[in-house]
């Protein structure tokens, strides 16, 4: 979840070159909010009817169970951090969504220091910065972690959000738009994929270990965990950032450098089928997280019935959702103008 975060980060700073802050605005509520508040009557409350279909007691329609849970009131209260409501003694939250709201208010109350910071007179400050992160590899790695690592040692994990404090996310959104604001940043990453790979690795395995410790006491993974893992945590999240963002720009680099010597060549070439598959899936990315969890519930309510041991059920479970999702994608959502709409892609005629 950090590493999307970044990645939105990013698409916010190259949105925002194009656009005033007003039109980036209202971009980001129809992207943003229609999906959420779709998500929220569509989406979210057959995933949790599906979870009370097990219960021997439960014989509600879903009809019922549907306005119970359409609780603007009490819904708004799980949206607040940690939050959840609750109804006939089940708890109620936007699950996935969660991941939509966040980002929107995070652009929305960073969007003046966004427009500072891409404009004529935080430009300055932003190429300071670059020029410091290019010439001080060491603080790409730590010194950036700290905040992370802080804010994760004060308000400790939260399951409902990805295992982290969502209030958290807001460093690696913020990082992202300064790495897409100037190409010495990209640079830097690169230069630090090793060292941080290394960090990564080093942060990660006692983590591990005590999660293990912990999944074999009677306490289990609900236990509340002690800052200093926490602060962990945030120190191996950024690491991996650093290391996965800078192995994939140094192979964009070398992939690159290599069209350039061919230019006159690729010019003739067919678009190479990669590059399709990445347009087609950065065009799928927002509908396809909205839909693939519903997908894995219902999914999982059938193969949990299965009498087959545990691997095999979770492989089957991937396959089978990750089928379903996309074909509920190119079957029902890329093709229509309305469900585009509704899950935030943009119409098909400036899609591209």
């Amino acid at each position: 979840m950090p590493l999307l975060f970044l990645v939105s980060g990013m698409s916010a700073r190259h949105a925002m070159r194009t656009r005033s802050p007003a039109a980036f605005a209202r971009e980001r509520l129809a992207r943003l909010l229609v999906p959420f508040a779709f998500g929220l009557v569509v989406l979210v409350p057959p995933m949790f009817y599906i979870g009370r279909l097990g219960q021997p007691a439960f014989h509600q329609p879903y009809w019922q169970f549907w306005l119970s849970f359409v609780n603007v009131p009490a819904l708004a209260r799980g949206l607040v951090p940690r939050g959840s409501w609750t109804s006939d003694g089940a708890s109620f939250d936007p699950a996935h969504l969660w991941f939509l709201y966040v980002l929107l208010l995070f652009t929305l109350a960073l969007l003046p220091l966004f427009t500072y910071l891409g404009g004529p007179r935080g430009r300055p400050l932003t190429s300071a910065l670059a020029g410091f992160a290019e010439r001080h590899v060491a603080v790409v790695v730590l010194a950036a972690a700290i905040p992370m690592m802080a804010g994760e040692a004060a308000f400790g994990p939260d399951v409902n959000t990805g295992g982290w404090e969502r209030v958290v996310y807001v460093f690696p959104f913020s990082y992202g738009f300064l790495i897409a604001s100037d190409p010495r940043f990209e640079n830097a990453l690169r230069r630090s994929r090793w060292p941080a790979l290394a960090v990564a690795c080093a942060a990660t395995a006692p983590l591990v270990s005590w999660a293990g410790a912990l999944s074999r006491s009677s306490t289990g993974l609900s236990s509340s965990v002690p800052p200093g893992w926490s602060a962990l945590q945030g120190l191996a999240g950024w690491a991996w950032i650093v290391a996965i963002t800078g192995f994939a720009g140094s192979i964009t680099a070398r992939q690159r450098h290599r069209q350039h010597r061919t230019a006159t060549a690729a010019a003739a070439a067919p678009e190479p089928r990669w590059r399709r598959a990445a347009r087609y899936g950065n065009e799928a990315v927002l509908p396809f997280y909205l839909l693939h969890e519903p997908v894995i519930v219902a999914a999982a309510w059938l193969i949990v019935r299965w009498n087959a041991p545990a691997l095999p059920a979770y492989a089957a479970l991937v396959a089978v959702s990750f089928a379903a999702t996309l074909a509920l994608y190119e079957l029902a959502v890329r093709r229509f103008r309305p469900a585009r709409l509704l899950l935030g892609m943009k119409p098909r005629r400036s899609a591209r």
